[in-house]
């Protein structure tokens, strides 16, 4: 991958569920995807939404911001003429759908800087005694430390198939510092899965 393609957050993002259509060949020559973050926190939905666009514009397709064709008013009529027929008035080729599955709560062990490290001394007992006194005794006590898991989902719909599901995967992101960290991992790890699905192309070396 190209640097800019690179993941740049601290928090990590990994794969937990992942389905393709058995029956989809990739990749189409897709030129516009839209990306739908469903939140109810404006802020955050456009964060995600841009890194996600951000990256979809670098790959070479134009990525849109598709919360403002998707909106609520007419989501909630169910009418699915009508958003097929907005998606072709704007030249929409594919769909991207994100969402919040669930946050989750937890505690893990961080051990002190005395914990056990083999190979740390080779020479008479005594050398090896000073060593471990001193790596063990003299260093500071493990603890439990709170985590955070966060569970989100990311599905890809191709609009030239009558709207139809082509992958689907969620995703488990750990700890993110904020927002922008969190869409950072998390668009990075969808997209560099729809690429090795072949749903979409790889970035061109330049």
């Amino acid at each position: 991958m190209l640097l800019i393609f690179v993941a740049a957050c601290t928090s990590t993002t990994q794969l937990v569920g992942v389905w393709q259509a058995p029956d989809y060949t990739g990749p189409k020559d897709f030129k516009k995807i839209a990306v739908v973050a469903l939140s109810q926190n404006e802020s955050n939905k456009l964060i995600v939404e841009k890194m996600f666009i951000d990256r979809l514009n670098f790959l070479g397709y134009e990525g849109v911001y598709g919360s403002s064709i998707l909106v609520p008013a007419v989501v909630k009529k169910e009418n699915k003429d009508m958003i097929e027929k907005m998606m072709k008035e704007k030249n929409i080729d594919a769909v991207i759908i994100l969402s919040l599955l669930q946050v989750k709560q937890g505690t893990q062990y961080v051990p002190g800087s005395g914990s056990y490290a083999p190979g740390g001394y080779y020479g008479g007992y005594y050398g090896y005694y000073n060593y471990s006194y001193n790596h063990y005794y003299g260093g500071s006590p493990g603890y439990y430390a709170t985590t955070e898991s966060i569970y989100l989902e990311a599905n890809f719909y191709d609009v030239g198939e009558d709207g139809k599901i082509v992958s689907s995967m969620q995703t488990e992101s750990v700890d993110p510092s904020n927002i922008d960290d969190l869409a950072d991992s998390f668009s990075y790890t969808v997209l560099r899965e729809l690429i090795s699905q072949n749903i979409l192309k790889k970035p061109e070396k330049k």
